[in-house]
């Protein structure tokens, strides 16, 4: 590999990691709860469990970013006290996040050396920015990432900012590399290439960590599973000692088996959402398409195909440049969001940290943030008991794992998180929902539930929309699929024809016969 990260790794220990009965209170909840791991180099370890069981927050500790309530940590038998997450990178453990939290006016070379940028001459000491660039554009190559190292991080998708926290980490040289939940926004296609990478990290002899919610990429990539269960760990063997079943009867602490794509349809043949013509240059064109009552209509396509942003162009985020949306044969094509979510449609977005929750915010606060009409007094007051209803409802109803609904959003797992803004959302009681990634970094049994919602959203007569990177996921839901490549719908898939083999092929095709 032409990585110097890869050369600076040579030479030193072993990289075996090692956590031994590490627990964590937040008052008088425990979030995990004595659990011991051993990570060992040139193997994958990876972490399931139901949301909320305390995955992230054991990577967290491991990385760095919490401090245990008690326990400790080793790294090749060398005893570890991790003050911060620099600590962790001096000591060579690197965590890629599930959220990046990147500084959006930086642009990718300077976002990946903040806090260790090159310098040249003697005094005074100038930044060496050639050398950053150079580097910059062997990590991302390394990762064969399409990056331009020059432009803005705020114009990088959601899953090019995943990718740019895993070049990071090679920059750095970091020998132990902790994923949580990389793979959440990518497509099947990008997650194969970053698998490829992790593979060949193995082969160099990396020490990687691993959370993911997807149970084929799970028993795909990994060597070791550890499974946790309400902040206990379950489980611990090596990959050939678990089957997808076992495996999910182990998260849940009940048999579980697996659901085929549903059988039954909800849609019916009125119109509810029409788009005609709709452009956003340069990023999509000339679409157009028509959503039923009850229906629920699948967006696939590689991410950066233009998906979100015809979403974002339907809810009044981004400048119409031509075409019209008409909602219930009343054409909000230049309303404001604020008027279009009073007119009945609502729009889940895939990055719920930027453009979904408040994370300082409680649970209540985030669920009633969308209904204040509901919640006010004939005086303008808010009323705290028709907001604590409404959240202890929407709680129940989501099962949202959480100590209380006055618990911060930034406090919960992220498929917690994800549930909440949802039930948001639902709460208005739209006539049309657009779902982007609605189940991103949600376990299965969270998954399954999410899916229940949806299908009894669409029995109830609502029109979705489900932008997902997950095939699996389409495949399941949808009864309609519309494929898109940069920027255009290049087929429209129905009934038998929705498989995932089929899905991918669809817009795959169009990559191939382009190139890329």
């Amino acid at each position: 590999m032409a990585s110097a990260a890869l050369d600076t790794a040579r030479g030193l220990d072993t990289g075996v990691y090692e956590a031994r009965d590490l627990t964590k209170r937040y008052g008088n909840v425990a979030v995990l709860r004595g659990v011991s791991l051993t990570m060992r180099p040139g193997r994958v370890h990876t972490i399931m469990g139901e949301n909320g069981a305390g995955k992230s927050t054991a990577f967290k500790m491991l990385s760095g970013i919490v401090k245990p309530t008690s326990g400790s940590l080793s790294l090749d038998g060398h005893a570890l006290s991790l003050a911060s997450p620099a600590a962790a990178h001096h000591a060579g453990i690197y965590l890629v996040p599930q959220e990046p939290a990147l500084m959006p006016e930086l642009t990718v070379t300077e976002t990946m050396f903040v806090g260790q940028l090159p310098t040249t001459g003697m005094f005074p000491r100038r930044v060496d920015w050639k050398a950053a660039r150079s580097r910059a554009v062997q990590a991302l190559a390394t990762l064969k990432l399409d990056i331009d190292p020059d432009q803005l991080a705020r114009h990088l998708s959601i899953a090019q900012q995943q990718q740019l926290e895993c070049a990071k980490a090679l920059l750095r040289g970091c020998r132990v590399i902790l994923f949580d939940e990389p793979t959440s926004p990518l497509t099947t296609h990008e997650v194969e290439r970053l698998f490829t990478t992790m593979r060949r990290l193995r082969g160099e002899g990396y020490t990687l960590g691993f959370i993911s919610h997807r149970m084929d990429e799970v028993l795909d990539i990994s060597d070791d599973i550890s499974v946790l269960r309400d902040g206990a760990l379950v489980d611990s063997v090596e990959r050939e000692a678990f089957d997808r079943v076992r495996l999910l009867s182990k998260m849940v602490g009940r048999e579980m088996r697996v659901v085929p794509r549903r059988q039954i349809s909800h849609a019916t043949t009125t119109p509810i959402l029409r788009v005609t013509g709709l452009a956003h240059e340069p990023r999509f064109r000339d679409v157009s398409f028509t959503l039923h009552k009850g229906e629920i209509l699948g967006f696939a396509g590689l991410v950066g195909a233009g998906r979100t942003e015809i979403a974002e162009t339907i809810f009044g985020l981004r400048r119409r440049d031509a075409g019209t949306v008409e909602l219930a044969g009343e054409d909000i094509s230049a309303a404001s969001s604020h008027d279009i979510i009073r007119k009945g449609l609502v729009y889940a977005p895939e990055d719920r940290a930027r453009h979904g929750a408040v994370l300082p915010m409680t649970i209540t606060e985030n669920l009633t943030s969308g209904l204040l009409e509901r919640v006010k007094t004939r005086m303008g007051l808010l009323s705290q008991s028709d907001e604590d209803r409404i959240g202890a409802e929407t709680v129940a109803r989501y099962r949202v794992r959480c100590a209380g609904t006055d618990q911060k959003m930034r406090q919960l797992s992220g498929g917690n998180q994800q549930k909440v803004v949802f039930g948001k959302w639902m709460g208005i009681g739209p006539e049309v929902a657009i779902l982007d990634e609605p189940t991103r970094g949600v376990d299965v049994g969270a998954k399954d539930e999410i899916y229940e919602l949806i299908d009894g959203l669409a029995h109830e007569g609502m029109g979705i929309i489900a932008i997902s990177s997950e095939l699996e996921e389409l495949v399941r839901l949808c009864d309609r699929i519309l494929s898109v490549y940069e920027g255009r719908i290049v087929a429209e898939l129905t009934g038998d024809d929705i498989t995932p083999e089929r899905v991918s092929s669809s817009y795959l095709t169009s990559a191939e016969v382009s190139g890329r």
